[in-house]
């Protein structure tokens, strides 16, 4: 089977072809290892005068081969539009796929509607998130003709049972719908000493430390960490925060001697960085995204063993239900804090199984052959 996949090159503030990080990576080198020749087109928004030169490439996977190559929207966004709609209309004549996989946000899915049309292929959409809640689905009218584009694919994948459920009361598809969840890479998220994580970033060691790995931003609800943190101080609990990642628009990290800000890490350091928590915290707002959303580092963090207080929003909150201590309310900061310090003081770990990517390729495999064979 030959599959061409359409895919954003950044997300989740990762880079897919430098760091070769994410599902939608992950996907594209388990189905390669499945037997499956898979071209990738992934779509740069940025503006390459603020960013080094950072070309495409194409790697070996066993016996198969998976490829990777990149466009440009920038400088100028008409002409680079046009030629990413030319270059992979070429890819299609050229590669012949037997399917496309679109992902990333609502403007790939609608590319791959569109190629789909033009060459008369069989179209799957990958819902790693709620689209409809990016940024990029603000354009008026953009919600009406991605869901135009999910009622006409042959076939949907979803990330969680949740947004399969918000997809089917919303969007009228004859196509089949299937959930795929993330997974972590096992052999490289596993238990770290915790003092040797320590000593890597500097941390004190005989502290204890909550922390937050990934993008801080409002939208996932920083201030509500940040105001339990200050209340947990405020209390005469001496808990540090750790911090790592993307500062989002207008955040401002809390200074102090109980704050730690260690920027953004490769990702090869987040086990290291997990290792270093006495608790993970993974925050969200009771939002379209939060509810929909499945964040990946609840896999990570778990693989890890490292303990974790999480708000109670989406497919997580029925993950976590056997530790309900360890759940928040969503922007209640008295009662993150009240779920941190009960984590600090009796550690509550889901039995959850975790997939690996091994895994979910092979259901995706499976999938998008039947998909092929119908």
């Amino acid at each position: 089977m030959r599959v061409l996949i359409l895919s954003k090159r950044v997300y989740t503030a990762k880079d897919l072809i430098l760091d070769r990080y994410g599902r939608v990576f992950e996907l594209s080198m388990m189905l390669a290892s499945q037997g499956h020749d898979v071209h990738g087109v992934a779509f740069d928004y940025r503006n390459p005068r603020l960013l080094p030169e950072a070309g495409s490439f194409s790697e070996r996977i066993t016996d198969t081969n998976l490829a990777w190559e990149t466009g440009r929207l920038y400088p100028w966004p008409v002409s680079g539009l046009r030629r990413y709609l030319a270059r992979i209309a070429q890819v299609a004549i050229d590669f012949r796929p037997d399917i496309i996989l679109s992902a990333s946000d609502v403007y790939h899915i609608l590319a791959g509607d569109w190629l789909a049309r033009k060459y008369d292929l069989i179209h799957v959409v990958d819902l790693y998130d709620n689209y409809e809640s990016f940024t990029a689905a603000r354009v008026p009218g953009i919600v009406c003709l991605y869901r135009r584009a999910l009622a006409r694919a042959a076939g949907i994948v979803c990330v969680s049972q949740p947004l399969a459920q918000y997809v089917h009361e919303h969007v009228h598809s004859d196509g089949s719908m299937h959930v795929i969840g993330n997974a972590v890479d096992k052999a490289q998220f596993t238990s770290q000493h915790g003092r040797e994580c320590r000593r890597h970033f500097g941390l004190p060691e005989s502290q204890k430390l909550a922390g937050i790995g990934g993008a801080i931003s409002s939208e996932r609800g920083i201030q509500t960490v940040f105001d339990a943190h200050e209340q947990l101080l405020d209390g005469g609990n001496e808990i540090h925060l750790v911090l790592a990642g993307a500062l989002g628009k207008g955040i401002e990290v809390p200074e102090g001697e109980f704050v730690h800000y260690l920027g953004e890490l490769d990702y090869a350091e987040m086990p290291l960085f997990y290792g270093s928590l006495d608790v993970g915290i993974i925050t969200n707002k009771a939002s379209d995204f939060g509810r929909y959303c499945f964040p990946q580092k609840f896999f990570e963090m778990l693989s890890c063993g490292t303990p974790m207080v999480v708000a109670a929003t989406g497919e997580v909150r029925e993950l976590m239900k056997a530790c309900k201590q360890a759940l928040f309310r969503p922007e209640m900061a008295e009662d993150l804090s009240r779920a941190i310090l009960s984590q600090l003081e009796v550690p509550c770990m889901p039995a959850v199984e975790i997939p690996s990517w091994d895994q979910q390729g092979a259901l995706l495999s499976s999938y998008l052959e039947k998909m092929v064979c119908e």
